[in-house]
C-alpha cells in the first residue's frame, strides 16, 4: 500500500511538472513583444533652428558728434520716410571751435587780399595798360571766387559746430535725423543728453536707433553641413514659433550659405579647433503668417525642410532592426524553441524613428521588437 502511494505521487510530480514546462513554454512563445509591419509615410527633413527677424532693417547713426537734443519717436512707434527721428545738439570742444572760427578769420582775410589784387589789375586794364586776357589778371579773378568759395565752406562748417544747422545753395544741412525708411521703430538705445560719436569719428558710431519693415518678416538660422548639402533654393519650409507652438507656418527657402558661419571664426582659427559638423546659414521667406497672430522681431523658431518623402510604404520602427555586420535583420516570430527566427530585409529612407522596408516584408506581417528582447540569440 506504502510503494502504491509512493508511485502515485511520483507520478502526479512528473505530470504537473511537464505540464508546467510545456505552458511555460507556450506562454514564452505568446508574450513576445510584436509589432505589425504597416504602411506610412515617412519624411527626411533637415532641422533648422533660428528667429523671425525683420527682412530689411537699418540702424540709425550721426554724421556728427554731438549731444542729443530731442527725441521725437520710441520703440514700437511707426514712422514714414523722411520723419524726423532724433535732433543731435552739437558739442564742440574749445579747440574745435578756436579752430573753426581762426579758418573763417583766415579765410576772410584771403577774399579781401585777392579783392584787392583784382581791383588793381582792374584800374590796370581800364587804363588799358595791360589787356584784359593779361594772364595775372585772369587769374586774380579766379582766386577771388576759390576764396570767395572758402570762405563759405568755413562759415557753413563753424554754423554746424555752433547750432548743427546750415545751409549750402539749395539744400539744408540739419543735426535733424530722419527715418531712411517707412518701418517701426525696433529699439532706441540713446537717453536725451547723453553724448554720441559720429560716424566720421576713428571709434565705432554710436548706434542710437534701429528701424525695420515688420510687414516683411523672414526666418534665419542654421543647419547642419549633412543637410545643407542636400537643399536648395525653393524648397518648401514648415515653421513653428516657440510664442505658438501648436501653429504650423509656411514658407519657401530663399538661401542657403555657400561657406561655414564658423569657418573665419576667431574663436575656431584653427583647423584642428573648428567643429566638423559647422552651421550653414539659411533664410525663409514668403512666410504665410495667420490673421491676427502677433509677431515681433526676434521669435525663436524651428524650421523644417522636407528632403526626401515617400508614401505609401511597408514601415517599422528602427529599434526593432537587428543587424549582422551591416545586413539588416528582423526576428520573424514562429514556433520554434527560442520562439523566432532571423530573416534579412532591405531598407530604404528613414527619418530616424521609422524605417522604409524595400523588401523581406510584407505589410501586416509581424515581427519581434529586437528593442525588448536585449541580446537575442540568432537563428
Amino acid at each position: 500500500m506504502k510503494k502504491r502511494w509512493i508511485a502515485a505521487a511520483i507520478t502526479t510530480a512528473i505530470t504537473v511538472g511537464a505540464g508546467y514546462y510545456f505552458s511555460t513554454k507556450d506562454g514564452n512563445t505568446l508574450s513576445l513583444p510584436l509589432i505589425t509591419a504597416e504602411i506610412g509615410t515617412i519624411e527626411k527633413q533637415a532641422i533648422a533652428v533660428g528667429q523671425i527677424v525683420p527682412a530689411h532693417s537699418v540702424q540709425i547713426k550721426s554724421q556728427i558728434e554731438g549731444i542729443v537734443g530731442e527725441i521725437f519717436h520710441h520703440v514700437g512707434e511707426e514712422v514714414k520716410t523722411g520723419t524726423p527721428l532724433i535732433k543731435i545738439r552739437p558739442n564742440p570742444t574749445p579747440q574745435r571751435l578756436t579752430q573753426a572760427i581762426t579758418e573763417l578769420m583766415s579765410s576772410q582775410a584771403q577774399l579781401e587780399s585777392s579783392k584787392q589784387k583784382l581791383a588793381n589789375l582792374e584800374r590796370l586794364v581800364k587804363n588799358q595798360v595791360i589787356p584784359k586776357n593779361y594772364g595775372d589778371y585772369i587769374q586774380a579773378k579766379a582766386d577771388v571766387r576759390q576764396n570767395n568759395a572758402n570762405l563759405q565752406q568755413k562759415q557753413q562748417n563753424l554754423d554746424l559746430i555752433r547750432s548743427g544747422e546750415s545751409s549750402v545753395g539749395e539744400s539744408k544741412l540739419t543735426s535733424t535725423i530722419v527715418a531712411p525708411i517707412t518701418g517701426t521703430v525696433l529699439s532706441l538705445n540713446v537717453e536725451v543728453g547723453e553724448p554720441i560719436i559720429s560716424t566720421e569719428s576713428s571709434q565705432s558710431a554710436t548706434q542710437m536707433m534701429s528701424l525695420a519693415n515688420m510687414n516683411d518678416m523672414i526666418f534665419k538660422g542654421s543647419v547642419s553641413e549633412h543637410d545643407a548639402a542636400q537643399l536648395h533654393v525653393g524648397m518648401p519650409v514648415t515653421m513653428t514659433l516657440a510664442p505658438y507652438p501648436e501653429i504650423e507656418i509656411t514658407g519657401i527657402l530663399s538661401k542657403v550659405a555657400v561657406q561655414s558661419e564658423k569657418l573665419n571664426s576667431a574663436q575656431e582659427a584653427t583647423t584642428a579647433q573648428r567643429s566638423f559638423d559647422n552651421g550653414f546659414q539659411v533664410e525663409v521667406n514668403k512666410i504665410r503668417f495667420p490673421e491676427g497672430l502677433t509677431i515681433r522681431s526676434g521669435f525663436s523658431a524651428t524650421a523644417q525642410i522636407t528632403l526626401k518623402k515617400a508614401d505609401k510604404i511597408t514601415t517599422i520602427p528602427e529599434r526593432a532592426l537587428q543587424f549582422t555586420g551591416n545586413n539588416p535583420e528582423v526576428l520573424i516570430p514562429d514556433q520554434s524553441e527560442q520562439g523566432f527566427h532571423t530573416a534579412p530585409v532591405k531598407l530604404g529612407l528613414s527619418d530616424g524613428i521609422n524605417v522604409e522596408v524595400l523588401s523581406g516584408l510584407e505589410q501586416g506581417e509581424e515581427i519581434v521588437d529586437f528593442s525588448m528582447m536585449g541580446a537575442a540569440p540568432n537563428a
